[in-house]
């Protein structure tokens, strides 16, 4: 989720490990609503501690973004989450975008499949 200080820790710690962080949007506005620890470490914090991770272990780092129906999978959000990403950790990132999994009594969806393809 990007709990800034426990990324660096991880770092640390020198374990075989690869870090996942799930971001779901390069924006703190929206990041705020959907991941509510934002409000405490906001992107550029958690990505300032990935490249902390990426260059103490010299691993890559894999970004998660769940794909949300009307919400976060507008192009311009594909285009700001590849040029932070990239200011940030280079060639060091692996992104996995999905579509959102189903959940019942949940008031999101997942985004149809030819809105992720141009995301992608």
């Amino acid at each position: 989720v990007g709990l800034a200080p426990a990324i660096r820790k991880l770092a640390d710690e020198g374990l075989s490990v690869t870090l996942a962080v799930s971001l779901h949007t390069p924006d703190d506005e929206l990041r705020d609503t959907l991941v509510p620890v934002n409000n405490r470490w906001p992107v550029a914090e958690v990505l300032d501690a990935a490249r902390y991770y990426a260059d103490k272990t010299g691993r890559r780092v894999s970004v998660e973004y769940a794909l949300i129906r009307d919400i976060n999978a507008q192009p311009w959000r594909a285009d700001m989450l590849g040029e932070k990403l990239h200011k940030a950790l280079g060639s060091r990132v692996h992104v996995n975008v999905i579509p959102l999994n189903p959940t019942p009594g949940s008031k999101w969806d997942a985004s149809p499949k030819p809105v992720e393809q141009e995301f992608v």
